[in-house]
């Protein structure tokens, strides 16, 4: 064999923050911000289930879940999570939080953003998100964001005849 080449597989862990305990604290902390969350939601109420049952049983067993994986990873972590790909992270966080705050609106302080819609939080969210592929071509987002959009407002607002503000600063709704 000419060269050097080399396969590169997971060996034994070494005790840091490996793939399998890294699932188990995620798991725990996503459980117990569902309990967190759903905390006033009531449990039980007078004329039976309250809306606070699913989210909390949801919860306990996440967060069991969670638990359960650190238990079973307390002796070998797993193979390393390796480096983060921060660059490609932050605009799908970004493209998330862009939709959450525009597609109803959003007091920030003494900043206030208004409603906004479907119309233009859609396509402002995929955008930021597409960004975050190297590869990406702004005319491609854009045409992709249209059609999405598009699908989106179809299929939540008058298919399923949920109460989404489409473009609320030009039709109203």
């Amino acid at each position: 064999m000419t060269g050097s080449q080399t396969n590169t597989v997971a060996g034994p862990s070494n005790g840091g923050l490996g793939r399998e305990r890294l699932a188990g604290i995620v798991l725990v902390g996503f459980g117990g911000l569902g309990l967190w969350a759903g905390y006033e939601l009531p449990f039980m109420t007078s004329d039976g289930v309250g809306s606070g049952l699913l989210p909390r049983l949801l919860s306990f067993i996440i967060l069991g879940l969670g638990i359960l994986q650190l238990v079973l990873c307390r002796k070998d972590p797993g193979p390393s999570t390796g480096r983060w790909a921060i660059r490609e992270t932050i605009p799908v966080i970004l493209g998330v939080l862009l939709f959450a705050i525009t597609v109803r609106g959003h007091h920030l302080g003494p900043i206030s953003i208004p409603s906004l819609g479907l119309s233009v939080a859609c396509p402002l969210a995929i955008v930021a998100s597409g960004l975050a592929a190297r590869d990406a071509r702004l005319g491609e987002l854009l045409i992709f964001a249209v059609v999405l959009t598009a699908f989106c407002i179809g299929l939540f607002r008058y298919a399923l005849g949920l109460s989404v503000p489409v473009a609320p600063w030009l039709l109203g709704y």
